[in-house]
């Protein structure tokens, strides 16, 4: 009898330490301290030519992103197509804006109808070490606030010429940031 006793008390002891760190560890995932991407640091990359210098994410209606960006380059720029991606590269629908306010001159892009296709309205150049805030405002996305999202830009341009008829080059720009 008593070692029948002292099985029973050892299995429910055990049992007892099972249920606890089962309920601890469900806790854990429960409020998301093992998602990796919490404790990845934030980034916004472009590469060498195209220098991301700030960025931040609202969440609006939809969302709406600031990049501030740099031209790195030697030569002036003209911006000429602009798109952006989730993570698994879908397309995202935005109101695209690149204004360039840092200088004291009106250099002006805009793509009012979405398509990516920029218009200059100021008219000029993007020049060499002039930073400029690229604005994608009212994309067609659904962002959780406060969790960090990956958005993948892909960013063409071409050499400042008077003829604009310059090669254009694209730039893959990737944005990791918290949504606020």
């Amino acid at each position: 009898m008593k070692k029948a006793q002292a099985s029973f008390e050892f299995l429910s002891t055990y049992a007892w330490v099972l249920m606890a760190v089962t309920v601890t560890i469900g806790t854990l995932f429960y409020f998301n301290v093992f998602d990796p991407k919490r404790y990845l640091p934030e980034e916004c990359e472009f590469g060498q030519n195209i220098l991301c210098e700030d960025w931040s994410i609202q969440k609006a209606s939809e969302f709406d992103m600031n990049i501030k960006l740099k031209n790195n380059l030697e030569k002036s720029i003209e911006p000429t197509d602009i798109a952006i991606y989730d993570n698994d590269f879908v397309s995202i629908t935005c109101e695209s804006y690149l204004y360039c306010p840092f200088d004291g001159t009106d250099i002006n892009w805009t793509d009012d109808d979405m398509d990516g296709d920029f218009v200059i309205d100021g008219g000029g150049k993007w020049s060499p070490g002039m930073s400029c805030n690229l604005e994608l405002l009212n994309c067609d996305k659904s962002v959780i606030q406060g969790a960090k999202q990956t958005f993948k830009i892909s960013f063409t341009f071409r050499r400042h010429t008077d003829s604009h008829t310059a090669t254009k080059h694209t730039v893959q720009g990737k944005v990791f940031s918290m949504i606020q």
